[in-house]
């Protein structure tokens, strides 16, 4: 879909905005396959998908000294954009500095969250991209004020894209949650994620998740096996171009669950992989 000008833009809001305390960091090494852009816009559809064993690392940084600027420079007509996040991680554990050490040199895209806690209209900005990834460039501090480090990435191949919003969900080491074998509903209590099969005695079919949010995204993880769930297009979900999903090992679902009145939800298919 292309982009359609606007006929009004509205004024916004100017005062700072509220950015979680938790970054999240991709080595582009680890990706498989990248979400969509949509043509003519800043938003991305689709998951991120890495290779087996490969995660995104949480960094939990001083929200209060996030920063997020965007550049532009060049001529008349070739204006050129730079991303330059900037996070300070407060103290100097072995875990911290292990992890600076190996991100030095590497290509990375980096995910912050913005919006407001708990609400499932926030999102997470995309700084950095498979075209024009940022770097690492870390400053130490360790004196009588204080320890810690500033982590600015700098994306040092300029690209005419803004940041991009992604809506999808991430690979973890943990999951949100694993769902028993045999369950025909999924409980997402816990949350938008990622959610794990388990290897079922028979053949089952997933009709329903659970306590799920309005406008909130959940993944569903094949877990291979002799009887994989199976989710059918109908009843509560709706299935891009009506093809039914099986849970093979490997593969994933991904919804975003619309309220449809009295508790109920409606799940879009986003993404498959």
């Amino acid at each position: 879909m292309s982009w359609i000008q606007p006929s009004l833009i509205t004024k916004g809001k100017g005062a700072a905005q509220s950015k979680y305390f938790q970054i999240r960091i991709g080595f582009l090494k680890d990706v498989a396959n990248y979400p969509t852009e949509i043509d003519g816009s800043v938003e991305l559809s689709g998951n991120y998908v890495l290779q087996d064993g490969k995660y995104f690392t949480d960094l939990q940084v001083s929200a209060s000294k996030t920063s997020l600027p965007t550049t532009g420079e060049g001529e008349e007509d070739n204006i050129s954009l730079s991303s330059l996040p900037e996070f300070y991680a407060p103290g100097s554990s072995v875990v911290l500095e292990n992890f600076i050490q190996n991100a030095i040199g590497e290509s990375v895209i980096v995910f912050v969250r913005v919006g407001s806690c708990g609400a499932n209209d926030s999102f997470w900005y995309q700084y950095g991209s498979c075209a024009a990834p940022l770097t690492l460039i870390p400053e130490g501090a360790n004196n009588n004020d204080g320890t810690g480090y500033l982590l600015k990435f700098q994306q040092f191949a300029k690209t005419d894209k803004m940041p991009k919003r992604y809506y999808g969900t991430f690979t973890l080491a943990t999951v949100t949650g694993t769902v028993a074998a045999d369950a025909t509903t999924i409980d997402v209590t816990n949350g938008p994620g990622e959610y794990q099969l388990a290897d079922n005695t028979a053949a089952t079919d997933i009709t329903d998740l659970t306590n799920a949010s309005n406008n909130a995204k959940y993944t569903v993880l094949g877990s291979g096996g002799s009887n994989p769930a199976t989710i059918t297009n109908g009843g509560n979900f709706i299935l891009l171009g009506g093809v039914d999903w099986q849970g093979l090992a490997g593969t994933s679902i991904t919804f975003n669950a619309i309220d449809a009145g009295s508790g109920d939800h409606v799940f879009i298919e986003t993404a498959r992989s």
